[in-house]
């Protein structure tokens, strides 16, 4: 019967006349699509949760907001306020994590807010494809580089868990003057990724690995790179069989140059005290897997 009266006080919100948004109500909200055991109640609070978020991030300068109340997603954006996205997941019936995202991009006429619908699972040949909203590559993004000489094009970093591999994906996202995006683009001059002799330049860089493994892929302000585990399997045997992948405790780097994204392996890299290196393969506030 809670359950029901829950649903049905969600309605009434969605159907109601258009409110200021309660920040606090939604970080609530948002909240109860990870904590709560009955999945109906998830649900629910997600679909409110989504609906909610777009209308607010489609008034005024509110996607300029950082919206550190809302602990149950994540926001990356650009230094200029051009581009912003918000991520976050929801377990299922057998708590396995589906991902959910929202794009926004300022154009003259104003913030243009764009669903994104989580399609990774359905995508052979990631790294070759260039992908639209309604097909995105879902991932947790922590990251939003902006790029030197591109006013377009942006990096992303990103998490996605699965059951058996985990991915971290270095996505790289373009935006149109009419607000409109796309993922993948041609930004990465790299010939040979994880084990394989890529023919042509991939539209993004995709690391996968055992989900009992913990991965970085990490910005470096100071260097100006994207540092990352170098991993691969306990034997040559095993090449190939990704959910045996993991760190082998050294490094490889990606530096910008002439537009492209360019790849040094064995890096020396000093991880050091005052650099908190290793993020955690779950983004903070979001439980882990069971």
């Amino acid at each position: 019967m809670r359950i029901f009266l829950f649903i049905f006080l969600f309605s009434l919100s969605l159907d109601g006349l258009k409110a200021q948004v309660d920040l606090n109500e939604l970080a609530k909200v948002g909240r109860q699509i990870l904590d709560s055991p009955e999945f109906a109640v998830r649900d629910s609070s997600n679909r409110y949760f989504l609906k909610k978020l777009k209308d607010f991030l489609a008034e005024d300068d509110n996607y300029k907001l950082e919206l550190k109340e809302l602990t149950s997603m994540i926001r990356v954006a650009d230094p200029n306020n051009r581009v912003a996205l918000y991520t976050w997941q929801m377990p299922d019936q057998k708590f396995k994590y589906h991902r959910f995202g929202i794009a926004v991009v300022a154009t003259k006429k104003g913030p243009v807010v764009t669903e994104l619908i989580d399609a990774l699972e359905n995508l052979p040949n990631l790294q070759e494809r260039i992908l639209k909203p309604e097909e995105w590559p879902g991932a947790l993004y922590y990251k939003l580089i902006p790029l030197k000489g591109e006013k377009e094009k942006f990096t992303l970093l990103g998490y996605a868990s699965g059951e058996k591999t985990h991915k971290k994906i270095i996505e790289a996202i373009e935006i149109k003057r009419n607000g409109g995006i796309r993922f993948g683009a041609k930004i990465f001059r790299v010939d040979d990724w994880q084990d394989k002799i890529l023919k042509k330049a991939p539209y993004r860089l995709v690391l996968e690995y055992g989900s009992k493994y913990a991965v970085t892929v990490r910005w470096n302000e100071k260097e100006e790179r994207i540092i990352m585990d170098n991993i691969g399997p306990p034997e040559p045997k095993m090449k190939g069989l990704y959910f045996m992948y993991g760190p082998d405790f050294s490094y490889n780097a990606l530096y910008w140059e002439d537009d492209w994204w360019h790849l040094i392996n064995k890096v020396n890299f000093n991880t050091g005290q005052e650099i908190e290196f290793r993020p955690p393969s779950q983004p903070t506030g979001l439980p882990k897997r069971e």
